[in-house]
């Protein structure tokens, strides 16, 4: 059993210098409270040499791990200091100033503070096998560099150490001070609230009043605590100027518990050397305890670091052109294959937390294109007089009878050409998404080589970008079909009879409503005076037009009956006076118009616009226009949300998943490049040879512990 201790010191040597300290907890005894209750003087009574740094606020300013080996044939006791195995140091002094350098050297030199420990051995053949870690006392008032949150800053230290499950806590308190506002004793209690693996100490029983004592506080009547209390008396300040070494001290110790009154009784268990022991003991039990999770802990990191090792690969093997050329044709299989799998849905690592690869296309295809498209209507950009200056503009100079077929192509083309920006916008995010997968595909067989994922990205994105450029320009042909033919004959689009007879409909409801509403009022006369306006009665002068042409015909007849010729004479005359009165009447009317200057046309402006209300024909025509336009838009809506994803799946995702391996071996396969792919990261190789260290040090433990267990 004795051997436990020496084994875990190993341990800890092993799993340091592979720097598998943090990953591994294993037993140590940790020593905590405040910063004036002794902690330093104690431990250097435990070791029996006086080699700690000493001074004023907080001495101990990083985490001393301290390991004593007990060496039986040793004739003086010697130190090694942190790393250098086999240097021994005798002096004390000489252990001292390491101690102190070393903690300015990380900490600065003006009381600041470091979580990164100290490690020191001491061998000899007076003492038992330990491991202890002294850490900065507990304070609450800044001096120096301290921070103003120094109580935190130190709180932020210690608690890692005594938060270890394997870990024995030595609780240090002063014999005047109240156990129940120890802050040893409240740390400790955070951590081990039944008091399981916490052991307190009591020091400077020597110097309390007279006529006080700690007796209840040793007898674990106050602050009860499975393993108890240990009194203990030090040197103080006055006995280390006058040079009292720690065998005095112990010897004077052992005298005062003897003889005092009240701790007499209880002699045999006060005192340093007891402490030791009762350390040792329970050090021992605590190793045994935790020697099942300590092996499973090691094989839990063992697997860890082959498969660690696994995934950085091997390069010893990459000594050949042959085996280099494999590599490189074997990984572009591979990047092949998940950029395939993640489009596919085949991804060994699918998550049922977010969408990827392919699951996300499709989104963009149904939820953000779909919806897009079908929101678009023709007249959130299209007004009410936009469609009646097309109408117009179509008809020209000629009245028609119908809606004109060229105001409706017009229009419904211009809602066309709409859909071009989001139909290649949808390419755009599309070709996004495959760039997505193709950043999100880690295989770190390839992560090993920098240029060789490099170069992948880079042919990757050249045969996406060359697929895009395809894609865009397909879609844009896909508009401009649409676009070259307006197909007035689809079945799924409402004719323009149909239309007339659902405006019919229209009609006959709005002219009933008005019916009902009031009776029909004859329109009042008005403007009487252009009524004899002369040009108004149209059919008056289409009559006079008709008789003068039927009199030139009778002119050139042949008529021989005199009496005929008489009679046409006479309605000539009839006819020319009646035309003399008409020219008369517009001659006054023109003088009349031109000299008053009311009566002008005004100038035709350069720009015009029609502002003014429709008239029920206008009406009619602009509501069976919006009816096609909706009509046909929808039709072409209807296709582009069809024919669009199908453009983008088949030239963009499913030609790069198709060409992918193709390209990368067409332009990465090469003799030339080999070398130059395969040129290993710094940081794998790295962490390579770290992890070979690793696994070679944690194999050593597993091996100790086999050991140790055939012994037992």
């Amino acid at each position: 059993m004795e051997k436990l201790i020496p084994f875990i010191n190993d341990l800890h040597d092993i799993l340091s210098q592979a720097g598998l300290s943090s990953e591994l907890n294993l037993p140590s005894i940790v020593v905590i409270g405040s910063q004036s209750v002794g902690k330093s003087s104690l431990l250097e009574s435990i070791v029996g040499r006086e080699f700690l740094p000493r001074g004023k606020g907080i001495v101990t300013r990083r985490p001393i791990e301290i390991q004593l080996h007990q060496v039986l044939d040793a004739e003086q006791g010697w130190f090694e200091f942190m790393d250098k195995k086999g240097e021994k140091i005798f002096e004390s002094e000489d252990i001292r100033k390491l101690i102190e350098s070393e903690t300015d050297k990380v900490a600065g030199k003006n009381k600041g503070i470091s979580p990164v420990p100290i490690k020191v051995k001491y061998f000899s053949k007076d003492i038992l096998d330990l491991q202890l870690i002294d850490l900065p006392g507990i304070t609450k008032n800044p001096v120096g560099d301290q921070p103003q949150d120094i109580e935190q800053k130190v709180l932020d230290i210690v608690m890692p150490f005594i938060k270890n499950q394997n870990s024995l806590i030595l609780a240090v308190s002063k014999a005047s001070d109240d156990l129940a506002t120890s802050d040893g004793l409240k740390l400790a209690r955070s951590v081990d609230p039944n008091g399981i693996r916490t052991i307190g100490v009591i020091t400077q029983l020597d110097l309390m009043d007279e006529g006080s004592d700690a007796l209840n506080d040793l007898l674990n009547q106050t602050y009860p605590l499975q393993l108890g209390y240990v009194g203990v008396i030090m040197r103080g300040q006055k006995d280390i100027q006058k040079n009292k070494t720690i065998i005095e001290q112990l010897k004077d110790e052992k005298t005062f518990f003897e003889n005092h009154k009240l701790y007499k009784k209880y002699s045999e268990k006060m005192g340093v050397n007891f402490l030791v022991k009762t350390l040792n003991m329970n050090f021992i039990q605590h190793i045994k305890k935790a020697l099942p999770i300590i092996r499973e802990t090691i094989i839990s990191l063992v697997q860890i670091k082959e498969f660690d090792l696994k995934q950085y690969g091997d390069y010893d093997n990459l000594e050949t052109k042959e085996n280099k050329n494999l590599l490189v044709l074997t990984l572009i299989s591979k990047f092949s294959s998940s950029y395939k799998d993640m489009l596919e849905g085949r991804c060994l690592d699918i998550t049922s937390k977010e969408l990827i690869g392919g699951s996300r296309i499709i989104y963009v295809f149904n939820e953000t294109f779909r919806r897009t498209i079908q929101r678009m209507n023709p007249f959130d950009v299209l007004s009410d007089d936009e469609i009646r200056t097309a109408i117009k503009n179509a008809n020209g100079i000629r009245p028609t009878l119908f809606v004109p077929e060229g105001a409706f192509e017009l229009l419904v083309r211009q809602q066309i050409s709409r859909l071009r920006m989001p139909s290649i916008e949808c390419s755009h995010i599309v070709f996004e998404e495959l760039r997505r997968v193709v950043n999100q595909i880690s295989i770190p067989e390839i992560d090993r080589f920098d240029t060789l994922a490099n170069r992948i990205s880079e042919v990757i994105e050249n045969l996406l970008n060359k697929c895009l450029r395809q894609t865009e320009e397909i879609i844009s042909n896909l508009i401009d079909i649409e676009l070259g033919y307006i197909n007035t004959s689809h079945p799924d689009f409402v004719s323009g009879m149909d239309m007339v007879h659902k405006d019919e409909q229209r009609q006959q409801t709005q002219v009933q409503q008005q019916k009902e509403k009031s009776p029909v009022q004859s329109e009042n006369e008005s403007n009487r005076f252009f009524n004899f306006w002369p040009f108004k009665n149209n059919k008056q002068t289409e009559l006079y037009d008709s008789k003068l042409d039927n009199l030139n015909k009778k002119r050139k007849s042949n008529i021989n009956n005199q009496k005929q010729q008489k009679l046409q004479q006479i309605e000539e005359s009839q006819i020319l006076q009646q035309q003399s009165v008409i020219n008369k009447i517009v001659s006054v009317n023109q003088q009349y118009f031109v000299n008053d200057p009311k009566r002008q046309l005004p100038q035709v402006p350069n720009t015009i616009k029609i502002t003014d209300r429709p008239s029920k024909r206008e009406q009619t025509e602009m509501d069976m226009i919006k009816d096609l336009l909706v009509s046909y838009f929808n039709l072409v809506k209807k296709n582009i949300c069809d024919s669009v994803p199908k453009t983008i799946i088949t030239f963009l995702v499913n030609q790069s998943r198709n060409f992918c391996e193709r390209e990368l071996i067409g332009m990465l396969y090469k003799q030339e490049l080999v070398d130059e792919l395969l040129q290993e990261n710094q940081f794998i190789q790295k962490s390579r040879a770290e992890t070979k260290q690793s696994l070679i040090s944690l194999r050593t433990c597993l091996n100790l512990l086999n050991d140790l267990d055939s012994k037992f």
